[in-house]
């Protein structure tokens, strides 16, 4: 595979991926999301639209290097993986208000992101370095989803 091959796999997956999340948090953010008791902490809704996209650029340049080795197949499945796991989690949260199954989720996605960065250190190490600030922004977020249960039950109240 050539080098801009590898840019167009790894730019297509995560922008698929951020296209979907996307969608999905917008289904919360501007209804029931904003009725929430948020944990301390919780950063206004414009943080996200900066981390975000700069996670997202992060992640494409990271898995574009690792596509350059030969056996990247076992990080290509936890890549892929995580990013289902990311989208599920905006799905569970935002489209179906379902906060003990998004908790779940993320917790199960922070497994997949360890285990993904694990792999990607095998490959290239500055591959993996480059996914850290995606780690620590996930732990944050479920240290918010938890709130999110702890404070407004474990699923959206329909009124």
């Amino acid at each position: 595979m050539n080098n801009v091959l590898r840019f167009i796999v790894s730019f297509v997956l995560v922008g698929f991926a951020a296209a979907l999340s996307s969608y999905f948090a917008y289904l919360g953010i501007d209804t029931f999301y904003p009725t929430l008791t948020l944990p301390p902490l919780t950063p206004p809704n414009a943080v996200f639209r900066f981390v975000w996209p700069i996670l997202y650029v992060l992640m494409i340049i990271s898995y574009y290097m690792v596509l350059k080795n030969a056996n990247h197949q076992s990080a290509s499945l936890l890549f892929v993986g995580q990013l289902f796991l990311n989208v599920l989690w905006s799905f569970l949260f935002f489209a179906h208000g379902w906060f003990l199954y998004g908790l779940i989720c993320i917790v199960i996605l922070i497994w997949t992101v360890f285990a993904m960065i694990r792999e990607f250190h095998e490959i290239n190490d500055k591959a993996a370095y480059l996914q850290y600030p995606y780690l620590l922004w996930i732990l944050f977020a479920t240290y918010m989803t938890a709130g999110v249960v702890y404070l407004n039950g474990f699923e959206l109240k329909v009124m």
